[in-house]
């Protein structure tokens, strides 16, 4: 169990303290035997002033400081000034086993120290579990970074003055209950402090998600005067220096900066968000979060903000593979950080007095709707990965098609476990909700997800998809046909449903490819139809699409609405304008890809 930390006024924080350091006073760790205490963020503390000691293999004795020895250290890994923490894995550049019992420090030309490297768990060996460590690094970069991101931090506050706390609002007010990666009253506290602690890449993808919502909020008038992608290119080339120290606040940053509006002429989802989502990845394992800190000698609210970060890296690596077909960059053997619990989505949601100001009414308190949101996407961003990992990898389909029957029953597994999860979601996440509660518009994009997941499994089920299975009674295509379009009719009964309130919500990034993955398998479905009777049923399907497309496409009044729909819109378009040329030559022109 976790000591306690001591703050200098002699207050006590309990081992499940949730406060930050950014909460609460400076505060001194106590250490344990053989360790020198690493200073949580403090505004005049010297770099690695807890290493001016003899450097030496010996251990300093802990009773000579005036240390208990019987108080273990509470490291943070975070907040502390010009420095930051990079994991150390089973192959860096020393032996973990021997880490553990020789420390040392990186020195410099000038006698200094550059880099030192501290033990957060002695591991188990009775568990095989190693110890693990971080190097801590002095924060030095080139002159050039260095003005870069005082440049583009400059620029992103020119062009949102005199908005920046309104952006601010608008963000925690829209994108953050459907999208809650950012550690909400830790970014309160420090904007309203020094914003400039802040990152400019973070700082600039919050106003800019902010600012999606601005002509929607009937006390805003007039129009904000940047544009858009402009302050999200300075947030890029912020984030492009900043990864030379990457750290939670970045990392909170790379994931929203995936959800960058599009293009206005994008009609494929462009494939950087595949390759920026590799950045994400890495952001995160460089800072350890793929490894779990359940029994690490660190803060309890960094272990909670560490495991969620994780967990919203994960989602998002998943379905931007998916954008694009790629296989995963995360894979289930790459990390061991267990899944989240509510405590640990609740941590930091609720505001204090202090900052209430700078929320709506509705943002101020924990909302148990958006941390079962948060849940749920996690638990289906599982069962999208196995089954990407089992059966839409190359390897993967070779093994399976060769085994049709175990395939079968593996992807009969998986569709109960989807089952499972649409029977036993929260109310306060489905699509009954009470449209009367604020928090039901912010639901469909979660729907959205188990459809556009159903929709991989069907084509997985219905596999190998060839005109020859057509006529075979007995082809997986023909067995599972029915099932798909009785069950693809509530996805239609889905789109029908959506309000004008649900339409100008926070979706995402990943919602349009999702949208085109359901609107492609319902034209699969009227491609291999059978009989007169599957072509009916299959049209009456792409019919009522269609019409819900239409609609959609008349509410879309903001750029955000008509990214999300014109990809589909175009695809299912394009395909009433060939179907006539299709079912009569089974194929679409030679000019150009048709629709699927």
């Amino acid at each position: 169990m976790l000591s306690t930390v001591e703050d200098t006024a002699g207050s006590s924080l309990g081992p499940d303290d949730s406060r930050s350091p950014l909460d609460v006073s400076p505060v001194q760790a106590r250490s344990p035997p053989g360790e020198m205490p690493l200073p949580l963020r403090h505004s005049n503390a010297e770099p690695f002033s807890w290493l001016r000691q003899e450097l030496s293999p010996t251990t300093v004795s802990p009773g000579a400081l005036g240390i208990a020895s019987d108080i273990p250290l509470i490291y943070t890994l975070e907040d502390n000034d010009n420095m930051t923490s990079h994991t150390m894995g089973l192959f860096s550049e020393q032996d973990t086993d021997l880490l553990a019992s020789f420390r040392s420090v990186i020195m410099n030309e000038q006698n200094g120290v550059s880099a030192d490297m501290i033990q957060v768990s002695t591991g188990n060996p009775d568990q095989n579990i190693p110890p693990i460590h971080f190097n801590v690094i002095h924060d030095e970069f080139q002159p050039a970074d260095d003005i870069a991101k005082a440049r583009a931090s400059e620029s992103i506050e020119a062009m949102v003055s005199p908005h920046g706390f309104t952006l601010v609002r608008l963000f925690f007010k829209h994108v953050h209950p459907v999208y809650s990666v950012v550690s909400k009253t830790r970014f309160l506290r420090a904007y309203a402090t020094d914003k400039l602690q802040i990152p400019a890449s973070l700082r600039g993808a919050v106003y800019g998600l902010g600012s999606i919502f601005w002509k929607h909020e009937p006390a805003q008038d007039g129009t904000l005067q940047f544009n858009l992608h402009d302050l999200f290119q300075e947030a890029h080339s912020s984030l492009q220096r900043e990864f030379h120290a990457p750290n939670l606040w970045k990392l909170q940053a790379c994931l929203l900066l995936l959800y960058e509006r599009p293009a206005d002429n994008a009609t494929i989802e462009t494939p950087c968000t595949w390759i920026f989502s590799a950045h994400t990845v890495a952001c995160a394992q460089m800072i350890g979060l793929h490894r779990d800190p359940t029994s690490w000698q660190i803060a309890p609210w960094e272990k909670k903000l560490r495991r969620k970060l994780w967990w919203s890296t994960y989602t998002a690596d998943i379905w931007s593979s998916v954008c694009h077909g790629n296989p995963p960059l995360i894979y289930q053997d790459s990390f061991t950080t267990t899944a989240p619990g509510v405590e640990d989505l609740e941590f930091d949601e609720d505001v204090t007095e202090d900052l209430q100001y700078m929320v709506d009414e509705s943002s101020r308190d924990v909302d148990i709707s958006t941390s079962a949101r948060f849940l749920q996407m996690v638990n289906l961003s599982r069962i999208l990965h196995s089954l990407v990992d089992s059966f839409y990898t190359d390897i993967g389909y070779e093994k399976t098609m060769s085994k049709p029957l175990e395939r079968e029953q593996e992807l009969l597994k998986i569709k109960k476990k989807l089952e499972d999860w649409a029977s036993m979601i929260p109310q306060c996440v489905t699509m009954q909700h009470s449209q009367n509660s604020p928090a039901f518009r912010n639901n469909a994009p979660l729907h959205l997800a188990f459809f556009a997941t159903q929709a991989l499994l069907y084509r997985a089920l219905m596999s190998p998809a060839k005109t020859a299975a057509k006529s075979d009674p007995n082809s997986s295509l023909r067995r599972y046909f029915e099932r798909a379009v009785t069950e693809f009719q509530v996805f239609t009964h889905f789109m029908n449903d959506i309000t004008l309130p649900c339409l100008h919500a926070f979706w995402g990034g990943h919602a349009r490819s999702q949208l085109t993955l359901c609107g492609n398998f319902l034209i699969y479905l009227f491609l291999l139809a059978s009989t007169p009777e599957q072509v009916h049923r299959a049209f009456g399907l792409l019919e009522s699409f269609h019409d819900s497309l239409q609609r959609l496409r008349e509410w879309a009044d903001d750029d955000a609405s008509l990214a999300l729909v014109r990809p589909v819109a175009l695809r299912i378009d394009s395909f009433f304008i060939q179907a006539a040329r299709i079912m009569r030559t089974g194929m679409g022109p030679r000019s150009h890809v048709g629709p699927l």
